[in-house]
């Protein structure tokens, strides 16, 4: 799937402009630079000789030549798109109108969703999309108010940028989040992470949250048949999330289960672990950072009212009574759960140079031995590479998702998800614990395993951007990664430098993109 080459005509379930508008216009534009640099930057790439790529195979001229011209394309059709919406302003919005009922009828397959979805992770919110409260609160909030939030920027696409497309955050984009709006010690701390590969990371969540429930079913049905307690262990893809009491009477002892909620429900997104699927997380970012209010918080607030988190505003439509009603339709957020769950994977590029590589080999071997890799496992299997995507008010089946087939390229090995996470919450100790307490009541010093693909392109590191280099982050360690932390302390200095060298591998796929 090719990024953005082309844009829907206009909003999914309301006419739109001539389709071929914006391509009319692009072509206008003049890309003689733009083209040169590409040349220059291709000649340059095809004749370095100690360039890393991964799986250490280069580009072929072929490849790199059509790489880009999509990457020129692009930037034809960013243009023309700025053009149009300055001449017409709301221009920019149509891109980001999609009806839930659209897409039930069949009208956007996966591709177009993707498009529909990347569109709305670069949008800049503004006050006529609903941005903000009341129709007032324009201005930038470095310190959320509570579960509000707080207007810290205008795009998703704002902060997701260190390192490439969709990365991470730099040090100033780290949110101050669920403060009390004015002092920045009343906030809890919040970096962003980078946002590839999460359809894998959504369904390994899925699936082994489906095996701890399997487990707890199955000891239900046993002590109910026995007329005893009976104990289970949990474990899901090899990962031990402590233990349960299932008791003849049908209830069920909890207290031994650990590194995920009683529930038994893997939520793999946030740093702490806090949501199971992308379409929540999205709608909760939206709402957190733009004032945006996705129509399905407003119809779920129809029936059960939350002002503390939406607003108090006289209609349901409009919770936060800014005048502005539907501000992100509940098609615009499946489109956006679907961009999100295509989004490429990081990959491992380990360098080329010999010397380099003896380190990075020594790096890897090192990194299992101190007992980084107890918690940043490798590898998680996985059973299936499909997802269906649902929406919320509708009976309609759904979206159906082959992240073999419909993901951006590249796409990880089919059964075998290189994440270098455990999905599992953790206590790190006091050291990397939060100053505050964390508003959905997850402990100071408890923090979901980072996965660590594409860590090499995401600084600054840990949850709150304390850590400006990878060894830093190391150090900060505590806890239950104390035993690792020390160990690693205690290398020689070189043996320090082959685990930063391993880690500074997990990387992700080159691609050329045009800058202005």
């Amino acid at each position: 799937m090719n990024r953005r080459l082309f844009r829907p005509p206009g909003p999914a379930g309301r006419p739109g402009r001539p389709p071929d508008r914006v391509a009319r216009l692009a072509t206008s534009i003049t890309l003689g630079a733009a083209v040169g640099l590409g040349a220059a930057l291709f000649a340059g790439v095809i004749g370095a000789s100690d360039v890393p790529w991964p799986g250490a195979v280069r580009p072929s001229a072929r490849d790199m030549t059509e790489a880009l011209d999509d990457a020129t394309e692009l930037f034809e059709r960013e243009r023309a798109e700025e053009y149009l919406e300055a001449s017409e302003k709301g221009e920019d919005s149509e891109h980001i109108f999609v009806m839930q009922e659209a897409i039930d009828r069949g009208e956007l397959d996966a591709e177009q969703l993707f498009l529909r979805g990347d569109s709305t992770f670069e949008h800049e919110f503004r006050l006529e999309n609903g941005y903000g409260d009341n129709g007032v609160e324009t201005r930038m909030s470095r310190v959320h108010f509570g579960a509000r939030g707080g207007r810290d920027t205008f795009s998703c696409a704002g902060c997701h940028s260190q390192g490439g497309v969709n990365g991470s955050g730099s040090a100033a984009t780290t949110s101050f989040y669920a403060g009390d709006g004015e002092r920045l010690g009343s906030a809890v701390l919040r970096n962003p992470p980078n946002v590839l590969g999460l359809g894998y990371v959504q369904l390994l969540g899925v699936e082994m949250s489906a095996q701890l429930d399997r487990a707890r079913r199955t000891a239900l049905a046993d002590a109910n048949a026995r007329g005893e307690d009976v104990t289970v262990e949990l474990v899901t893809n090899g990962v031990r999330f402590g233990k349960l009491v299932a008791r003849a009477d049908g209830t069920v002892d909890t207290s031994g289960v650990e590194g995920v909620d009683a529930d038994l429900v893997v939520k793999p997104f946030g740093w702490k672990g806090h949501t199971a699927r992308l379409r929540r997380f999205a709608e909760r970012a939206l709402r957190t950072h733009f004032g945006i209010q996705a129509h399905t918080l407003a119809l779920a607030h129809k029936s059960d009212p939350e002002p503390v988190l939406l607003g108090r505003g006289h209609k349901w439509f409009d919770p936060d009574g800014d005048g502005v009603v539907r501000e992100l339709e509940e098609g615009t957020l499946t489109a956006l759960a679907v961009y999100l769950a295509l989004l490429e994977v990081p990959v491992i590029v380990a360098p080329s140079d010999p010397d380099l590589l003896a380190r990075w080999g020594a790096g890897s071997e090192l990194f299992g031995r101190i007992g980084c890799s107890d918690c940043h496992r490798r590898t998680l299997a996985v059973s299936s590479q499909r997802w269906t995507e649902r929406g919320d008010f509708t009976d309609h089946a759904g979206v159906e998702l082959n992240l073999l087939a419909d993901g951006e390229a590249p796409r990880a090995p089919s059964g075998v998800i290189p994440l270098f996470s455990d999905l599992k919450r953790h206590r790190m100790g006091e050291r990397l614990a939060d100053k505050n307490d964390d508003p959905d009541g997850i402990g100071r010093d408890v923090f979901l395993t980072r996965p660590l693909w594409g860590v090499a392109e995401s600084p600054p590191y840990l949850h709150d951007g304390r850590a400006a280099t990878l060894r830093e982050a190391i150090l900060e360690h505590g806890g239950e990664a104390e035993n690792a932390r020390a160990t690693f302390e205690g290398l020689a200095p070189a043996e320090q430098a082959s685990v930063v060298v391993f880690l500074s591998s997990l990387s992700r796929t080159p691609k050329p993109r045009l800058e202005r």
